[in-house]
């Protein structure tokens, strides 16, 4: 086997020889769709059509090279202006091309009904992209408005986020003597030492805190921008109603996964006791509640161990994931090293369907990180599975994006306990740790955020939203486990919350979802992970709702959700036990 280092990716198969070149063949293939404009008629034929879809899909691979490859040099390092330069100028002159090209998605989704069912009974490969796309008829403006916004976006959230981005990449933090960045920070709120997670915890969230007024009002323009746009301009319901239309899953759906998750919080309270009452504390602090059982500093995991470790995982789960998370490793597509001004935490990032994605990490050695590298291996895999469908439809939606990423980790922690077995309970304590910041934490984000943008509707101010968020935590919680007021402003510090509002909840949507899977499998044996990869291999060519009744999942259902929480109960009556 290769010997893996942590180190950079290599981006040659997307880096642009000649931006300006790159910039010319786009403009011509611009140029040659809309000359198809006058095409555009309810009598289309479905063979014209197809062949300006193909068109488009050309486009949009360009596109999505140039684009991916300004955003991931930029990720590299926020500080490096030559980055910073050109990803501003790749998405202004991106924004132009789509604004060019907005003319096909508005036709499509105005046409008479009769005429729209016509042509994508027709469309083969497209259907499910262009079912999807009829279904924002009602939401859609005219095209002059529709390219305003585009330019508004890029200038106005876009720009808000790319700040957001940059001050807290660039944040440094006083600690034990030395300057820090963000990701060594984290490490110490694991550490074995009750005093150094809190101090850890100060120091992160103080630095939040001491900028609460530009990142509060970076948040209130954010949503500000989104509510306005979204519900009083387009006619959405509320808020949410736009990130459950775009995954395209009933609002039903979503406020019965969230109504369990908040019901089955006191199931963690139970954990929160156990564990407590493990480390031997005599109060469970939100400063403790990732603290590890072990008192001895973690021994560091090398990277090509980890690497070799979650290879080994898939290649016994399935063939195929372990096929296709090799294919990335092997085209060097993942940036692992720690380094200043480089996003923090993890990330994949698709291009086209016919490249391998690229994966960002922050890798420090902690079994977390391991299984950092399964989650975000589990993201390209389920790329990989899908690349056979259309550059439209090969990306899975939200809801479904973490589910392979997620059932990755499961898989990975099983190898754990049978590999450590010294530590088994430990790791299924830790299991559990992620477990509750994957479910019911990000679902707590949810419904702040549902709440915060109806109090900054109401003029409420970041003081009073942060005041809510602490409230909210404290229930979360759990009557036994304090929380200091310094976690008023740990939202600050979740940049979904900032960058894809409502998304949150695609982690609990995941989680619940692969542990209902994952008991199957167990109950079924290996001959399910065929059904997983079928389930994975459809990427966004079917709805959501329709991918998990194929494997058995009633998604609208709040008994589905409870049976996930229904196996956490077990596990957790493993600990106890």
């Amino acid at each position: 086997m290769k010997k893996y280092q942590a180190s950079s990716w290599n981006l040659a198969e997307i880096r642009p020889n000649n931006v300006e070149k790159i910039f010319a063949e786009i403009e011509v293939k611009t140029k040659q769709i809309e000359q198809g404009r006058t095409q555009l008629k309810d009598t289309i034929s479905s063979t014209d059509l197809l062949s300006l879809l193909a068109e488009l899909e050309e486009l949009q691979i360009l596109n999505s090279k140039l684009g991916t490859y300004a955003q991931l040099w930029f990720a590299e390092d926020s500080s490096n202006q030559k980055a910073s330069a050109l990803l501003s100028q790749v998405e202004n002159f991106l924004t132009k091309i789509n604004n060019r090209l907005i003319f096909f998605g508005l036709w499509f989704k105005q046409l008479p009904d009769q005429e729209a069912v016509r042509l994508i009974n027709a469309s083969g490969k497209y259907r499910y992209f262009l079912e999807k796309m009829h279904k924002s008829k009602p939401y859609i403006l005219d095209e002059k408005e529709e390219k305003v916004i585009n330019l508004k976006d890029v200038t106005g959230v876009s720009a808000l986020n790319s700040i957001y981005n940059i001050l807290c990449s660039q944040f440094q933090y006083e600690f034990e003597g030395k300057k820090i960045g963000q990701e060594e920070l984290l490490t110490h709120v694991r550490s074995p030492s009750p005093k150094r997670r809190e101090a850890a915890y100060r120091t992160l969230f103080s630095k939040y805190k001491a900028h609460k007024d530009v990142i509060g009002e970076m948040y209130r323009n954010i949503i500000t921008d989104w509510r306005e746009e979204n519900v009083h301009l387009r006619g959405y319901k509320n808020p949410i109603n736009v990130r459950n239309l775009g995954n395209d899953i009933p609002d039903q759906a979503v406020e019965a996964l969230l109504k369990v998750c908040e019901k089955n919080e006191p199931i963690f309270h139970r954990f929160f006791e156990l564990k407590r009452k493990k480390i031997g504390l005599k109060k469970m602090r939100r400063f403790d509640l990732y603290a590890p059982l072990q008192k001895k500093k973690e021994k560091q995991i090398p990277y090509h161990d980890a690497v070799s470790l979650v290879l080994e995982t898939f290649k016994d789960f399935s063939p195929a994931f372990h096929q296709e998370a090799l294919n990335i490793l092997q085209a060097d597509h993942v940036h692992s090293q720690v380094q200043k001004n480089k996003d923090t935490g993890a990330f994949c990032c698709s291009v086209t369907s016919k490249l391998n994605p690229y994966v960002l990490l922050n890798y420090s050695g902690t079994l977390r990180d391991v299984s950092t590298l399964a989650h975000e291996l589990g993201h390209g895999i389920h790329h990989n599975l899908a690349r056979k469908h259309t550059e439209f439809t090969f990306h899975a939606p939200l809801p479904l994006a973490e589910t392979a990423s997620i059932f990755s980790e499961m898989v990975l922690s099983e190898r754990l306990l049978k590999k450590y077995p010294d530590r088994a309970r430990n790791l299924l304590f830790t299991k559990l740790d992620e477990i509750y910041a994957s479910i019911i934490r990000q679902a707590g984000f949810v419904r702040f955020e549902i709440k915060a943008h109806k109090m900054l509707e109401e003029g409420k101010t970041i003081d009073e939203i942060s005041k809510m968020y602490l409230q909210d935590l404290r229930k979360q919680l759990g009557p036994k486990v304090e929380v200091d007021e310094i976690y008023a402003y740990e939202w600050c510090y979740v940049p979904h919350i900032f960058h894809t509002p409502f998304y949150c909840y695609a982690y609990a949507f995941g989680n619940l979802l692969t542990l209902a899977l994952y008991e199957t499998y167990k109950q079924k044996g290996p001959g399910y992970a065929d059904k997983i990869v079928e389930m994975l291999a459809k990427g966004g060519s079917q709805s959501p709702l329709e991918i998990t009744k194929a494997v058995g999942a009633d998604i609208t259902s709040e008994k589905f959700w409870q049976s996930g929480f229904d196996v956490l109960k077990i596990l957790i009556d493993k600990v106890d036990n």
